[in-house]
């Protein structure tokens, strides 16, 4: 049974946790400038979701795609992690490490 919608009694007050916070990082970052929270929310999102959370210890992005996310940094100036990656034979190194990765 899927505990994480909104209609469930174990998750109430998530919702309004992750919200909470977003909001207070927008604040944050826009002072003033509250006007332009629509062109700072995508960056706002990409933080809190590449965070690392204090309950799991992972970001958000790695416990739902099993990978550390690439800024976009590191795809104008190119380190080792970005070089590294083939596109084509991505998918199938995915499907092999799940074979053998240990649970977190």
């Amino acid at each position: 049974m899927i505990t994480s919608m909104p209609i469930h009694h174990q998750a109430k007050g998530q919702e309004e946790s992750s919200n909470k916070i977003i909001v207070n990082n927008l604040k944050k970052l826009l002072g003033t400038k509250k006007e332009k929270w629509s062109e700072e929310l995508p960056f706002i999102l990409w933080a809190d979701r590449t965070a690392s959370k204090n309950a799991t210890g992972q970001t958000p992005f790695s416990l739902v795609f099993g990978t550390e996310a690439i800024f976009l940094t590191e795809m104008v100036i190119p380190t080792a992690r970005s070089c590294l990656q083939n596109p084509e034979t991505n998918n199938q190194e995915l499907d092999d490490d799940l074979d053998v990765v240990d649970e977190l």
